[in-house]
């Protein structure tokens, strides 16, 4: 019982911490208690113990924000996970073809997040956030990803009761057929987005490429164009490799 209670505590300590973001930087109290749905008394006894640690810190006015204890493990994190100069070059070279927003997906567990973005040069674009966990049961990162674990499909139901398994389960068989996989409002509605599969030194399916903009924008013949520049730059980066983060993934 003691174990399960530690357990429950590590993640509601992690649930608090990811209240913050770039849009939301400094919560109050009264905020973190209503969006956590837990009682005010454990809310304050588990940010006492963050700001003991330095990973919560508070303002004169009173709201919360990340402590300085946490730039280690970023900046750790940061130079771990970072693909090497030539898979930025590519990815660059993307962008500068379309103007639109690029990235790089990974699966972990059963979400799936990017760990680099060239962003658009567009003042319209399609920007998410670095790091945070999307679903893996919609977009097209996410088909191209599953294609190299089918056997998650169902799992995903769990969390994702209204997930349509029949429809995802073809899309990742059409893409596995394809070579590549497109979106349109999936995600997000008014958006569209192409990606790739990325292949390890060692030929496993390890990331994904994606190009992702407005609709009206990507649509008719440049996407089809966009299909193509996607893929070739997919394989381009497959023959160099992501660098030291593949040891990770």
């Amino acid at each position: 019982m003691a174990g399960d209670s530690s357990v429950r505590s590590v993640a509601r300590t992690l649930d608090l911490l990811d209240q913050f973001d770039h849009r939301h930087p400094f919560l109050s109290l009264r905020e973190i208690v209503d969006q956590s749905g837990l009682p005010k008394t454990t809310v304050v006894r588990l940010l006492a113990n963050l700001e003991a640690r330095a990973l919560v810190s508070v303002r004169s006015d009173g709201r919360y924000t990340l402590g300085a204890g946490m730039l280690r493990w970023v900046r750790m994190s940061a130079a771990l996970w970072e693909v090497n100069d030539q898979t930025r070059a590519c990815m660059r070279r993307v962008v500068d073809a379309f103007g639109e927003t690029v990235n790089v997906y990974v699966r972990q567990d059963n979400v799936r997040m990017s760990i680099a973005q060239e962003e658009g040069t567009n003042t319209v674009r399609n920007v998410i956030e670095v790091g945070s966990p999307m679903p893996l049961w919609a977009g097209s990162s996410a088909k191209v990803l599953l294609t190299a674990a089918p056997d998650l499909i169902d799992e995903l139901v769990e969390v994702n009761p209204d997930l349509d398994v029949a429809a995802l389960r073809a899309g990742v068989e059409a893409a596995s057929e394809a070579g590549y996989a497109v979106s349109e409002g999936e995600r997000e509605r008014g958006a569209t987005a192409v990606s790739a599969p990325i292949l390890s030194t060692d030929g496993r399916l390890v990331a994904a490429l994606t190009i992702s903009g407005p609709s009206p924008r990507l649509n008719g013949a440049r996407l089809e164009d966009a299909i193509r520049v996607v893929t070739d730059a997919a394989k381009e980066i497959s023959g160099f490799g992501l660098g030291s983060v593949e040891e990770l993934l």
